[in-house]
């Protein structure tokens, strides 16, 4: 999909790209979901997931909120070349160069990266027990004090919100954009249909979690119970890991093929 670099334009090459890294960054959010939050949550080897809660914590915040920033990064990048794509179609090359955007990209990893490290010493993790959606006793991992939870979920959480929001304002500002073009060319057009769909996904989980843990800190109580959470943290997380794959399979011939 990214081949032939020298062929195509900034923006396409921007948009490419940025639509690599976020199926790398749904990828690694998948293995923690499906090894270590999944099972726990379902009751499967209750042992070894309270045994092992001091560090598996680590590793499902590591998940939750630094991937989740990045994603909204990657996202409000596709977002904002979708916009220059409508009202600055000749002049993006200095914005969305090749070099400019490598660059990007390695940032997000590395800031990503380095949110990862104060999680290795000295935060805390533990666990909680509670009904599982199918009537297991479900193990919930959690951070330890007040701080590393404002930290890492209240003030990240609200970024990651708060870059969905920008993403889906942008999209909006483009639907304005488009009622006033008499015609829009159809690269144009499917270009950015898929981006709104990629970014519904992010903005799925964003809207299960953001709310539960800002009124759990404001009022002293979540909005879901554990089953429900859960339960819908699944549906939310299934929706976005399928919506990219199907966006590129149905976008890019070279991917069918």
């Amino acid at each position: 999909m990214l081949s032939n670099h020298d062929h195509i334009s900034s923006l396409e090459y921007s948009y490419r790209s940025t639509l690599t890294n976020i199926v790398v960054a749904n990828l690694l959010f998948s293995v923690v979901f499906i090894l270590v939050q999944e099972p726990a949550a379902y009751g499967l080897f209750p042992e070894f997931y309270r045994s092992q809660s001091p560090w598996l914590g680590k590793v499902q915040v590591m998940q939750a909120v630094p991937l989740t920033l990045a994603t909204g990064i990657f996202h409000v990048i596709i977002a904002i070349n979708r916009v220059r794509a409508l009202t600055h179609p000749l002049g993006h090359t200095k914005v969305f160069s090749q070099i400019c955007v490598r660059r990007i990209i390695i940032s997000v990893w590395a800031v990503t990266i380095l949110e990862c490290v104060p999680l290795i010493y000295p935060f805390k993790c533990s666990y909680y027990k509670f009904v599982s959606p199918i009537r297991t006793e479900g193990i919930g991992l959690v951070v330890l004090g007040v701080l590393p939870n404002l930290i890492y979920q209240g003030i990240a959480m609200g970024v990651g919100g708060l870059l969905e929001v920008i993403a889906i304002s942008l999209y909006l500002f483009i639907g304005l954009r488009i009622n006033k073009l008499k015609k829009l060319p159809k690269s144009v057009t499917s270009a950015t249909v898929s981006a709104v769909l990629i970014s519904t996904g992010g903005f799925a989980i964003v809207l299960v979690v953001l709310p539960d843990i800002l009124a759990a800190r404001i009022f002293g109580k979540a909005i879901w119970s554990d089953e429900m959470f859960y339960g819908l943290f699944k549906l939310a997380n299934a929706y976005n890991n399928a919506v990219t794959p199907w966006v590129m399979f149905t976008y890019y011939k070279n991917v069918r093929n």
